[in-house]
């Protein structure tokens, strides 16, 4: 599995993540998360095309 990082700039909750990356991807990206190394699906696309998701042990944004 592929290891992620953290989504910049820092969001700080889910709700602004959401807002920001609105589309939800049918077929996600797995990645760990680089705090915890936890799994986390990357479920969500921005307008822009790029996909992050959120690791709910550590409350962050993940991206590949």
């Amino acid at each position: 599995m592929k290891a992620g990082k953290w989504l910049a700039p820092r969001y700080p909750n889910k709700d602004i993540f959401e807002k920001d990356y609105p589309k939800l991807d049918m077929s996600p990206l797995t990645v760990t998360c680089p705090g915890c190394t936890k799994p986390v699906r990357l479920s969500r696309k921005a307008v822009s095309g790029r996909i992050g998701g959120w690791c709910k042990n550590c409350g962050r944004a993940v991206a590949p």
